[in-house]
């Protein structure tokens, strides 16, 4: 098919759909899915820019082809925290000017010290961006209008709800509570400081290139 006769190629695929080709191979598309289609097309974000969620899927896809899935993801996340300098001083080695750069990080995750502080980092950096999550889930459910809907506290508890109460009495100590509805259920949680995961950041690791 040439390339020409669909100058956004985008919607060649879209458009293929009516050629005399593809009915003659007996394809046959309701006409309300193509309408669908095209009244749809440029009003979705994949249309414009990809995803956040696409670009961790294709990111994770380079990790993937060099043979790199078995990297664990908070020591990698670590890792890249770690200036290029420091970690050179590290790594260098007879071999270290040959081997594939997937090879260097996981020679540099096989340093047991280095190991352990990009752990600590990649745990750090992670609890910071769950939590800023977590507090904007938080203040946007509180300002929604479902949040000021009446009815939604009288209904029964969420499984959610369920587990934060649980971890609150595992981590905090504080007793289970007898509760019968998701209103009861919120305030709960609410006097509690919500997610006891996100109460204390971990430690943050002091950067050992700069003893």
């Amino acid at each position: 098919m040439p390339t020409m006769k669909y100058p956004d190629p985008r919607l060649r695929d879209l458009l293929a759909l009516f050629d005399e080709d593809e009915e003659q191979l007996g394809v046959v598309v309701p006409l309300g899915d193509l309408k669908r289609e095209i009244r749809q097309y440029g009003k979705r974000r994949c249309d414009v820019e990809a995803s956040r969620d696409h670009l961790k899927y294709y990111l994770g896809f380079a990790f993937e082809v060099n043979g790199g899935l078995d990297f664990d993801s908070l020591e990698l996340t670590g890792l890249l925290s770690v200036p290029w300098s420091a970690l050179q001083a590290r790594l260098q080695g007879p071999n270290s000017r040959q081997e594939a750069f997937v090879e260097a990080i996981r020679r540099a995750l096989e340093v047991p010290d280095l190991r352990d502080w990009c752990l600590a980092q990649g745990t750090w950096l992670q609890w910071r961006r769950l939590g800023a999550i977590y507090r904007q889930e938080i203040d946007d459910f509180r300002n929604s209008d479902a949040f000021h809907r009446k009815g939604w506290r009288s209904k029964t508890i969420t499984r959610p709800q369920h587990y934060l109460i649980g971890e609150i009495h595992r981590i905090l100590g504080i007793p289970m509570p007898t509760l019968a509805t998701r209103g009861e259920a919120y305030n709960h949680i609410a006097a509690a400081g919500g997610n006891p995961r996100y109460r204390q950041s971990p430690p943050v690791p002091k950067p050992w290139w700069d003893d």
